[in-house]
């Protein structure tokens, strides 16, 4: 009799532990599910921000054609010479950017442990936020160029004809640079971390925030099921 209980319990928790191995293989596959649901809603989550780094490749062409008719034709004063080339190095960068920023989102690899995928999610951040601020706050100085180019495409010459619009306008971007940079580091300030969180959202961007939540999401729910 005692044998024979022996083998019903090892019987049993042979059971218990087969079942156990079935449950854990079904949560298992339930998280992979969750887990790649998570990551689909990140990779769609860039796909507005991809369409925006074309449009700004788009944008930044008809700058450098702007710039290039400004300064490449021979009967060109040299204020709006010195226009066309700032409009065409502008341009330029604003391209290089655009393509910078569709390298890093296509170099992410949404195989890769959520920690790694953070990481390059975190360097297309930084990058987008850094080369947004650039290419929209050379626009306080920006506009000055931008309006000597286009009415030098009809023969005027707004430097000559209207000198005062030009350093009003240049003294007025200095002007909206300086206050630009104070309220950032205004905001920064460790009392308004609601206002700094607002602007850093601000900055980043709908697209990159929405797939910041999802991989922030997966990881809080590793780390829990890590815990247990």
């Amino acid at each position: 009799m005692t044998d024979q209980r022996l083998t019903e319990l090892d019987d049993l928790k042979a059971a218990w532990q087969s079942l156990d191995r079935q449950l854990e293989r079904q949560n298992q596959l339930a998280w992979e599910q969750v887990k790649d649901r998570r990551l689909d809603t990140a990779r769609a989550g860039l796909r507005p921000l991809y369409w925006g780094q074309a449009i700004q490749i788009g944008c930044g062409v008809l700058i450098v054609l702007l710039g290039v008719a400004a300064w490449s034709r021979g009967d060109r004063t040299n204020a709006v010479l010195v226009s066309g080339l700032i409009l065409h190095v502008y341009g330029v960068l604003a391209i290089v950017a655009a393509g910078r920023m569709l390298s890093l989102m296509s170099r992410i690899d949404y195989a890769a442990p959520v920690v790694a995928i953070q990481r390059q999610m975190a360097e297309l951040r930084r990058f987008y936020a850094l080369s947004g601020m650039a290419l929209g706050l050379a626009w306080w100085l920006l506009w000055v160029p931008f309006v000597m180019a286009l009415a030098g495409l009809g023969g005027a010459d707004v430097f000559a004809s209207a000198p005062l619009m030009v350093y009003i306008g240049t003294a007025g971007g200095i002007v909206g640079l300086f206050l630009t940079w104070w309220f950032h580091r205004w905001s920064r300030h460790p009392s308004r971390q609601g206002l700094a969180r607002f602007m850093e959202d601000a900055v980043t961007g709908r697209s990159l925030r929405r797939a910041r939540a999802a991989l922030d999401e997966i990881r809080r729910f590793e780390q829990e099921h890590e815990g247990t």
